[in-house]
């Protein structure tokens, strides 16, 4: 109960400030991008692997990729500290609202990344938080249920999998077409 009025509270005060930002917002596809940030949990089945497939492929693609987990368990930062290439926030390290306390989780949210991709497809308060205040030029997501934070929202209720979100997320910053 006390949970669920913490995050209905954490929510209320993210979109009030997502309402406040003057954000400009370009369209950029994986040909004109230099850097992606990487927004994930391991709550989905093949996760981790999904996470490793899109960090390999862009940096076949030349593009550098930094990615930051949120996860609920220590057995999960001993497995995840030493399979991936990403940043860890584990839910002490986070406070009540979302905003991470360690100095990686601010870090990534004050990187100005062309593109920041949100692999989670279950929401969790410390991932929406960095989303809101990330300085990310372009934001590609799933929304789910909650509020939609991004500027490419990609639908996949019909099969809500962290596989699939991946690589609908890849396909369409692929076929973007940008003229200019």
């Amino acid at each position: 109960m006390f949970k669920k009025i913490v995050r209905y509270f954490a929510n209320k005060r993210l979109i009030k400030y997502y309402q406040t930002l003057q954000r400009t917002t370009r369209i950029k596809t994986l040909k004109n991008s230099k850097s992606i940030g990487i927004l994930w949990n391991p709550a989905d089945e093949g996760s981790i692997e999904t996470y490793e497939l899109l960090r390999k492929t862009l940096q076949i693609k030349g593009i550098k990729s930094t990615g930051i987990a949120y996860i609920n368990s220590n057995r999960e930062m001993e497995t995840l500290s030493t399979v991936t290439h990403s940043g860890l926030l584990h839910r002490r390290n986070v406070r009540w609202f979302g905003r991470p306390q360690t100095s990686a989780g601010m870090e990534f949210i004050r990187e100005t990344f062309d593109i920041l991709i949100d692999l989670s497809v279950l929401k969790t308060i410390a991932l929406q938080y960095i989303l809101v205040y990330s300085q990310a030029t372009f934001k590609v997501g799933w929304q789910g249920t909650e509020q939609n934070y991004y500027d490419l929202n990609i639908d996949v209720s019909e099969k809500p999998q962290c596989k699939f979100l991946m690589e609908q997320v890849v396909f369409y910053l692929e076929s973007i077409n940008q003229k200019g």
